[in-house]
């Protein structure tokens, strides 16, 4: 069963650093595989969307790929210092 869980902040942003590095993270920008990722993943982004806006002033989304730790599915507050992450 899918949940929504809050990851450590400042670790997720050093994941999140190493990933754009790499080349390892899709944004809501790169609609086609993003959305395709999601949907061979069987997330629901309004479900999580929902559960940000209830966490997050403002927030971002973002996926990253290749990480056996920290691969998946994220929506994040820089402001809010806060992140939360879909588990499958």
């Amino acid at each position: 069963m899918a949940r929504i869980r809050e990851v450590e902040f400042w670790a997720f942003k050093e994941a999140l650093q190493r990933a754009y590095d790499a080349g390892r993270k899709l944004d809501p920008v790169d609609k086609d595989s993003y959305r395709a990722w999601l949907k061979s993943h069987r997330m629901s982004e309004p479900m999580m969307e929902e559960f940000a806006k209830s966490r997050f002033i403002a927030f971002d989304k973002v996926i990253i790929l290749d990480d056996a730790e920290w691969g998946g599915f994220y929506m994040y507050s820089n402001d809010d210092e806060g992140a939360i992450r879909w588990e499958a």
